[in-house]
């Protein structure tokens, strides 16, 4: 009975080991949470050190899948270290974060000395886990989003410019643009009669980029004045989820991952074409958390 014990136990313990250091493809796991969306998390690991100088770059993006998994390179000195992040949303407001890090030249190495020793990759990877939970926690204080409601996005009649751009340039693109816009309707003495908007009619996430109608409304008239840049249309009629969005128009975009997260919890299909409507104007400056602006989210039919 006793052989048959030991047998069984160092079967397990042998299962174990070799789990451990030939199959299991990672040296160290670190797991924490957040109340951000999940489109919030990924898009900061996306953009994680993105202001590295492309010549000195240390971080480059391996692979991701847009709201679930980004996978990056870290340059240690002579080393690649090789982290797997993974992104889970757990309840309606807590996001899991797991983050598995592995020293690409060194893993056997590592796997012998992290179940005895404190060793400097585990407190690099506990490092780097912790700075991207405190920089999630801080930009938790730089916008608010109210709660969502289902509504219609009227029709409207427009002078708009189509442009395209990286996600994070959204903003700065709209700035140069309005300029264009205004010197129009200055031109021509034409009068608005809303508050500005863009309608995204293309979104790709692999790319991390946007193509957007910035749109003006203006009293329909039969004759507009040829433009280069300049259109003149009728939006449609759309059904849409709505949020209020408080905050700099630079991160507006943490509505639209509210707003995607609210459709999946709650099994309604959306196309992920956001629409924002801006109720103050950039040029004013004062407190970012004063300026609000409506984003919608368009709802399918079934």
């Amino acid at each position: 009975m006793k052989k048959v014990f030991l047998f069984s136990l160092l079967s397990v313990l042998f299962i174990t080991l070799l789990w451990y250091f030939f199959i299991m493809d990672y040296d160290y796991k670190v797991t924490f949470e957040t109340n951000h969306p999940s489109g919030v998390v990924y898009n900061t690991l996306v953009n994680w050190n993105n202001w590295e100088p492309k010549s000195k770059k240390m971080v480059s993006i391996r692979s991701k899948k847009p709201f679930l998994e980004v996978s990056h390179d870290l340059e240690v000195f002579d080393s690649i270290v090789e982290i797997d992040w993974r992104i889970q949303k757990k309840t309606d407001t807590i996001t899991k974060v797991t983050a598995f890090f592995k020293d690409k030249e060194n893993s056997l190495f590592q796997k012998l000395r992290i179940p005895f020793f404190k060793t400097a990759f585990v407190n690099r990877s506990i490092l780097i886990a912790k700075n991207i939970r405190e920089g999630l926690k801080i930009h938790k204080e730089e916008y608010k989003v109210s709660s969502i409601e289902k509504t219609i996005f009227t029709k409207k009649n427009v002078l708009y410019t189509t442009v395209s751009c990286k996600l994070h340039k959204k903003a700065k693109t709209m700035m140069k643009h309005t300029s264009v816009v205004m010197e129009y309707i200055k031109n021509n003495e034409l009068l608005l009669n809303g508050d500005p908007f863009l309608e995204i009619t293309d979104w790709n996430l692999k790319e991390d980029r946007i193509t957007f109608n910035f749109c003006f409304p203006i009293s329909k008239e039969d004759n507009f004045p040829k433009s280069d840049f300049i259109k003149f249309k009728s939006t449609n009629e759309k059904e849409a989820l709505k949020l209020v969005f408080n905050g700099n128009y630079s991160i507006s975009d943490r509505g639209w991952y509210a707003l995607i997260d609210y459709a999946e919890r709650n099994n309604i299909k959306v196309d992920f074409l956001p629409m924002e409507v801006f109720l103050n104007s950039p040029h004013s400056g004062g407190d970012y958390l004063e300026w609000e602006a409506e984003i919608y989210l368009p709802t399918q039919k079934i």
